[in-house]
């Protein structure tokens, strides 16, 4: 057995299941241990008797090829294997779909597995699985409520079977970070505003998230991950109601760091 999902299907039906609408990653919180548990325990209960090989994570990354403290955790998790395609200018995932149809039928070609668990609703995934099919291969398709309007008819109609997840299971481990708008956007003085703004910005972090951000910043000469920098920044110029300057950015930057450190030392 082995798992194979597409990030892209995941974040974005999960926003829709939870705020009614896709929402930008920057907007968007994943647990990546819980998730990973509740992969397994799906692909266990999909066929009892198979082994799980592993998971296969698929992506895509910005120019550069930096991966986000997200996309980090993942490639660092036991038992999971990250395919990277790119995001293009409109922030679309490139090359995927390919990745997927290609490991499917490469694992199913040698015997390498016998059932295969597909977290996706692309059509362009339809002919992998019938591929995989020809070598004797099961396919079980997981999808995010509502299923049958998320995926692909052609695709769920390929499958051995359909299993959907709800909003009950989703939330255990996607967020979406709330929209915070100051009421008095110009408080006091600009370092008020900051340190309001960090406190604000931080409530929204997890122990374990901030950790991983704390790993990534280690691992890149403490620079914060740009998934979680930029929109922190958006809302320092919120709160000014003017961009920051440079010493100021700098300002605000060092006191996230300290930040996310604080709260990582927090982590179980």
């Amino acid at each position: 057995m082995a798992v194979f999902v597409d990030a892209g299907y995941l974040y974005a039906q999960g926003s829709v299941l939870l705020a009614g609408s896709k929402q930008a990653r920057t907007k968007i919180r994943l647990n990546v241990a819980a998730l990973l548990a509740d992969l397994v325990s799906l692909a266990k209960a999909a066929e009892p008797n198979a082994r799980l090989l592993r998971i296969y994570w698929y992506d895509g990354v910005a120019r550069g090829g930096i991966l986000s403290h997200e996309q980090k955790a993942v490639s660092e998790s036991e038992n999971v294997k990250c395919r990277f395609g790119t995001i293009n200018g409109r922030g679309e995932q490139k090359g995927v779909d390919s990745l997927i149809v290609t490991d499917l039928i490469e694992l199913a070609r040698t015997q390498a597995i016998s059932d295969a668990l597909i977290v996706s609703g692309d059509e362009d995934i339809r002919v992998g699985v019938q591929v995989a099919q020809t070598y004797g291969i099961r396919v079980h398709l997981l999808g995010l409520h509502p299923a049958r309007s998320s995926q692909s008819p052609d695709l769920i109609a390929e499958s051995d079977t359909l299993q959907e997840w709800g909003q009950d299971t989703v939330e255990k481990w996607l967020t979406i970070v709330p929209d915070r708008t100051p009421e008095n956007p110009v408080v006091a003085g600009a370092a008020d505003s900051i340190d309001a703004t960090i406190d604000q910005y931080m409530s929204d972090v997890e122990p374990p998230e901030a950790n991983g951000i704390l790993q990534y910043m280690d691992d890149n000469r403490n620079q914060l991950p740009a998934d979680f920098d930029r929109p922190a920044l958006a809302r320092a110029r919120t709160s000014l109601g003017r961009d920051l300057d440079p010493e100021q950015r700098k300002e605000f930057r060092a006191k996230l760091r300290e930040a996310v450190r604080q709260k990582a030392a927090t982590a179980p």
